[in-house]
C-alpha cells in the first residue's frame, strides 16, 4: 500500500502525547481497540502481551543466544539439512518459502513459525525506526504457540503506536515507527479529507 505522507504528517502534527487523541477542527478523535480489531483483525483481550527484556541466573535461559537456539534453532547455512528426531535416516533440506512443511519435523516446523511471527512484529506490527528489527523480549512467549494465541497482541500494536505518534511530535524527530498502515487506514475509515 502506498502511504501517504501529507496525510500522516498532518495526523502527527495533531497528535496530543497528553490525551492521546488528535485534536482536528471537528472535536478530538483516536484509534481504539476497536478499530485495531476491526481493520486488522487482531486479538484485543486476554494477557498483556510484554515480554521479559532479560534473561540469565534464574530464569528459562541463561543467554539470548540460548534462547534463540532453543526456539529458533541454528541456521548457520542457508542448505541446512534437517534430520527427523525419530528416525536419523530421514533428512530433508529446507529453504523458507518453500511450498511444503510437511517434510520438516514437528520442532523445526514451530522454528520456522516463530521466526515467521517474530519477522511479522519486527517488519510490520510492531516495527522501530529501522523497520526491520523487534528486540528479543518477545521470543520467550512464543516458547509455547497456543498460550501465545491468547496474548493481546492488538493492544500491544494500539500502544506501540500511541508512543511512537508522542515520540514523533517531539521537535528533533525525523522519522515515526509503528504500524504506520494502521493509522492511514483509520484515517482513511473516519476523516473524508484525503480518502483514495
Amino acid at each position: 500500500m502506498r502511504m501517504d505522507h501529507h496525510l500522516l504528517t498532518a495526523l502527527v502534527e495533531r497528535w496530543s502525547p497528553q490525551t492521546n487523541t488528535f485534536h482536528l477542527p471537528v472535536g478530538e478523535m483516536s484509534i481504539t481497540l476497536q478499530d485495531v480489531s476491526m481493520i486488522l483483525g487482531k486479538q484485543i483481550d486476554g494477557p498483556s502481551f510484554v515480554g521479559h527484556p532479560v534473561v540469565g541466573s534464574g530464569r528459562r535461559w541463561l543467554s539470548w543466544p540460548d534462547c534463540c537456539d532453543d526456539l529458533l534453532g541454528q541456521h548457520l547455512d542457508p542448505d541446512v539439512l534437517y534430520h527427523d528426531p525419530f528416525n536419523p535416516r530421514i533428512t530433508v533440506k529446507f529453504k523458507m518459502g518453500q511450498d511444503s512443511y510437511i517434510d520438516l519435523s514437528e520442532m523445526d516446523f514451530w522454528r520456522h513459525v516463530r521466526a515467521y511471527i517474530l519477522f511479522l512484529l519486527g517488519c510490520h506490527l510492531l516495527p522501530d525506526t529501522s523497520g526491520s528489527e523487534i528486540h528479543l523480549q518477545y521470543l520467550p512467549l512464543m516458547e509455547d504457540i497456543a498460550i501465545f494465541r491468547t496474548y493481546s497482541l492488538g493492544g500491544a500494536v494500539l500502544a506501540h503506536l500511541y508512543r511512537e505518534l508522542s515520540k514523533a511530535t517531539r521537535p528533533k524527530q525525523a522519522n515515526i515507527a509503528g504500524y504506520i498502515h494502521l493509522l492511514q487506514i483509520w484515517a482513511w475509515e473516519h476523516l473524508h479529507v484525503g480518502r483514495p
